[in-house]
């Protein structure tokens, strides 16, 4: 019998059942719905993150090709893509204004050009922008007093006091036989700074900076010298001294805090108070500092630039003249044979006959070079004297020479410059390869002057060609007032390469005799050709090294010509 209205429930019952069917369904289409989107909004949001990070590097990236563009006379790329974590970002590079005039600050003239960056990618979900604004801040290269492009090392046997500032886009290495002084209110590394050899031994001796003061030049200001003391002189508390090592400070009295007179901060905040300026000084600043301080790399030119020809940049396979040869007013180029030569000027005249009594092809007995062996190295004597004499100085102040053919060893080829105590003109003396000086340079009515090339190679005035295997002639006081952009090569273990004191390269006895440097020391490039080992053994003997910065470069009106400049990039603001 069936029960009344028992077929409207089930009806009912069907009903709720599809119902709550549907419910479900719905509710879990939904649940999908909502995953998929919150899928999909993380995805958005992982893009777009991305896209940013992307377009931040391209800028980062771009940045430092600007850098590199100016410091290498080449033009900077007005749009273009980088390449970033393998996605195409497209870039453009805009000046703003005009670059200023010199201008001066702390004692160094520089020019600064800004420009405005832009970088943006597309990615699946999210685009990427990312926008600044740079200075590109160009530094004449010789109003450093050293500037090197990687590692710097000081390490000389007696003392030596260097003038000016100092500049390591790497780590510097400290040391001295005697006592190693910097007079100067800059000295600074990109990377860090050791109180020790790169190649991980203790170094002796004592190292010593000026507190900072704004003109070290000035007589009137406060002279006051601080030590950084090496690892004996520290304690057994450091690694290798007073220096980025030092991170945990030294409680001299155990009393639990580094405010005491004998307690050392850790360098990273030490160094700033202990090279700072004297009591009661005027102005603040400290002296030496780090990469943990801020200081970043700064671009020069690298070695093309002294390439007699290298690859054009918009044609491949193309070759054209190197940077310095294309802009030299005079330029000589030896042949393959190291006996015939040609001279012509900016314009292609053709000089050679006319230069022919100021030229000599020789030879010169270079041990580092002949490694061993008693091979001599070409070379191409240049008398300068007669060069002024006879009025083809060249009239922009670049004189490019070099041989065709160099290669290494007793191959690396040469240029001899002698009689150049009076430089007719201003000078700047470029070559591919070896640059030797004989004699006084520059001493008589001094002028701007600078040499440029793979190696450069310091001849006394008593130098007379006579050197030979075995026999190491005896050097008299001589006087180079020129700036110098020379190669070296990098030190490993068992492989010094003489550091600053040895980077001009020397060929005498020089023992207790003066070489006196009045310039600007730049190592900014490995050297290509002349990669003979530094060693004294039969090469030299040290001179007493009075090397000085030439202060009359902090004018741009006295800088040798075609000065090369040291770009650096400083971003003022990002968005």
């Amino acid at each position: 019998m069936r029960c009344p209205n028992s077929g409207s429930r089930s009806g009912f019952a069907l009903l709720y059942s599809v119902f709550a069917s549907f419910v479900v369904a719905s509710m879990v289409a939904v649940m999908f719905t909502s995953a998929s989107s919150t899928k999909k909004i993380a995805e958005v949001k992982v893009d777009t993150t991305r896209a940013r990070y992307l377009a931040e590097g391209a800028l980062s990236a771009v940045e430092k090709d600007v850098r590199n563009s100016l410091a290498n006379f080449t033009s900077v790329m007005d749009s273009g893509e980088k390449l970033i974590d393998g996605e195409e970002v497209s870039y453009v590079v805009t000046a703003v204004g005009e670059e200023s005039n010199f201008y001066e600050a702390s004692g160094v003239q520089r020019i600064v050009q800004p420009y405005e960056v832009a970088a943006s990618v597309r990615l699946d979900t999210a685009v990427g922008v990312a926008n600044g604004i740079v200075n590109a801040e160009y530094t004449p290269l010789f109003q450093f007093a050293v500037f090197y492009g990687n590692d710097l090392e000081i390490l000389p046997g007696p003392s030596m006091t260097l003038t000016g500032r100092v500049h390591s886009n790497g780590d510097m290495f400290l040391g001295c036989g005697g006592t190693l002084s910097f007079d100067s209110n800059h000295v600074q590394a990109a990377g860090s700074m050791h109180r020790r050899r790169k190649t991980g031994e203790l170094a002796g001796g004592n190292v010593q900076f000026r507190r900072y003061v704004e003109d070290p030049t000035n007589s009137s200001e406060p002279v006051e010298f601080e030590r950084m003391l090496s690892a004996s002189q520290l304690g057994p508390d450091s690694v290798s001294g007073y220096d980025s090592m030092f991170d945990q400070g030294y409680d001299a009295n155990g009393d639990g805090d580094l405010e005491d007179r004998d307690d050392y901060l850790p360098f990273e905040f030490g160094s700033q108070a202990l090279w700072s300026q004297p009591d009661n000084y005027h102005t603040a600043g400290s002296t030496v500092r780090t990469g943990e301080h801020g200081v970043t790399r700064i671009s020069t030119p690298d070695v093309r630039a002294i390439s007699m020809w290298e690859e054009s940049a918009t044609d491949p396979g193309v070759r054209v003249k190197g940077y310095y040869h294309g802009q030299a007013d005079l330029a000589i180029i030896v042949g393959q044979d190291g006996l015939t030569f040609t001279a012509t000027n900016s314009a292609g005249d053709d000089l050679t006959g006319l230069i022919a009594e100021a030229l000599n092809t020789s030879d010169i007995f270079d041990t580092r070079q002949a490694e061993g062996s008693s091979d001599r190295v070409p070379v191409l004597e240049i008398d300068v004297e007669v060069l002024g004499t006879l009025g083809l100085m060249p009239a922009n102040g670049l004189l490019y020479a070099a041989h065709e053919g160099l290669g290494t060893g007793t191959d690396a080829k040469g240029i001899l410059l002698k009689n150049g105590e009076e430089l007719a003109s201003p000078l700047t003396v470029v070559s591919e390869g070896s640059v030797y000086i004989q004699g006084d340079y520059n001493t008589v009515d001094k002028k701007g002057a600078s040499v440029v090339g793979d190696a450069v190679n310091l001849l006394s005035n008593a130098w007379d060609n006579s050197k030979g295997y075995n026999q190491l002639p005896r050097a008299t006081e001589t006087t180079y007032n020129v700036a110098m952009v020379t190669g070296s090569y990098e030190s490993v273990t068992g492989r010094y390469n003489g550091g600053l004191e040895n980077l001009p390269r020397f060929h005498e006895n020089w023992r207790n005799r003066r070489c006196n440097i009045h310039g600007s020391f730049v190592n900014s490039y490995d050297s290509i050709h002349a990669t003979g080992d530094w060693g004294q053994r039969n090469s030299y003997s040290a001179p007493i090294r009075a090397f000085s910065y030439d202060s009359d470069f902090n004018s741009v009106a006295n800088l040798p010509p075609f000065t090369p400049l040291a770009v650096s990039i400083e971003s003022v603001v990002t968005w």
